[in-house]
């Protein structure tokens, strides 16, 4: 397999040898690379592929997000996303993006101040939309409502050491850090 670096622009390939997956446009026969990065040549399945030097400011669609659950509205959960898990690591974001969590993308309730485990569903607009839909996903932190301390966990539920009180939440399982 063949590499090299390509500039926005720059000539990739002819469109009879190669195919474009990602990180290429054609025009007039011609691949050309989308962003900065290495193109990547497959001869076996004649394949180009331009593999971006740096990763997108944004997160995209299918990624998992770590977000804090900022307010609690009548058809969704406002969110505050501020960390992406890449290859099995916690990366901050470069800005903070707010995010939206329907209510028919949560298998469960959560409270106002939890940190959450997401995967998003898309990015057309500026708020994210997440959801917590599946095992793994869910709160992975939540403090008591009462008195403000850290929930522990107690099968199915959290209770607070402190106050003795008792909270239903969606749990991310395997992933809740308290």
């Amino acid at each position: 397999m063949k590499r090299r670096l390509v500039t926005p622009g720059e000539e990739v390939a002819y469109a009879e040898e190669y195919e474009a997956k990602w990180g290429a446009y054609s025009v007039d026969y011609k691949l050309h690379a989308y962003v900065l990065g290495m193109a990547a040549y497959d001869e076996r399945s004649h394949v180009a592929t331009v593999k971006p030097l740096r990763d997108p400011p944004m997160p995209q669609q299918g990624s998992v997000v770590y977000c804090q659950v900022t307010g609690k509205g009548r058809r969704a959960y406002q969110l505050r996303c501020f960390a992406v898990e890449r290859d099995r690591e916690i990366r901050d974001l470069k800005y903070l993006y707010t995010g939206v969590l329907p209510y028919f993308f949560s298998d469960g309730d959560l409270g106002v101040g939890d940190y959450i485990r997401a995967r998003v569903v898309s990015t057309y607009g500026p708020p994210l939309v997440v959801s917590i839909r599946g095992p793994t996903y869910g709160s992975v932190l939540s403090r008591c409502p009462k008195c403000g301390s850290v929930l522990k966990r107690r099968g199915p539920a959290l209770y607070c050491p402190v106050c003795s009180t008792e909270v239903r939440r969606k749990i991310a399982v395997g992933h809740y850090m308290a």
